[in-house]
This record gives structure tokens, C-alpha cells and sequence, in this order.
């Protein structure tokens, strides 16, 4: 006695593309601000359009990599929990990240 299913058929497909998808995510990779903040996710968790936008209306006024390595912490985090869903930088950070992944995975 034997039976198909197709459904498992089609879980087996999607399982192969994400495992593919996985494997194009190991290593090292650098990704963009707008990348890792694409505008939706800022519309969503922000209180601004665009993560230029949200970077340059903060106290320390952030252009580039560098001054954002240099920003004081305290006060991105308090200017993060006014003006976003999150209560510090690192928290909005990750979960920019977390959604990049999700993404990129195929979920």
C-alpha cells in the first residue's frame, strides 16, 4: 500500500531553498545601512522614513561609519528610545539584523 503526498513534496522544495539560502549567508559579509534598515522596517519601528534621515536628526548628527563608531552610546540610546519601538541602539541594531536574515533565507 502506498500513497502520495504532495504537500511534503513542496516542504521538501522550500527546505532545500532555504538550506541554499543559508549556505549563501556563511562567512563574513558586510551589508549597507539601507540594507540592514531598509525604509519598510524604519516606517514600521521609527518615527522617520529612512535610516539617513533617522541617523542625521540625532544629537550627534551621524554621516558615515565613522561618526556612528564614535557617537557617545548613551545618548543614541536615549535619542533610539524616543524616536523608535526600541529602548537602545544595539536592541534596534539586532533587530534589523534578525529581519535582514529572515529575509534573506526565504522565510
Amino acid at each position: 500500500m502506498s500513497f502520495k503526498m504532495n504537500g511534503l513534496d513542496e516542504l521538501a522544495k522550500e527546505l532545500k531553498q532555504i538550506s541554499k539560502n543559508a549556505q549563501a549567508l556563511a562567512g563574513t559579509h558586510e551589508y549597507s545601512f539601507d540594507e540592514i534598515f531598509p525604509n519598510k522596517f524604519m516606517l514600521e519601528n521609527t518615527n522617520f522614513s529612512t535610516i539617513e534621515e533617522f541617523l542625521l536628526s540625532s544629537p550627534e548628527k551621524i554621516s558615515s561609519n565613522e561618526e556612528l563608531e564614535k557617537a557617545d552610546e548613551t545618548i543614541l540610546d536615549t535619542f533610539v528610545s524616543e524616536q523608535t519601538k526600541f529602548s537602545t541602539w544595539e536592541e534596534m541594531l539586532s533587530t534589523a539584523t534578525e529581519s535582514l536574515i529572515i529575509d534573506r533565507l526565504g522565510f
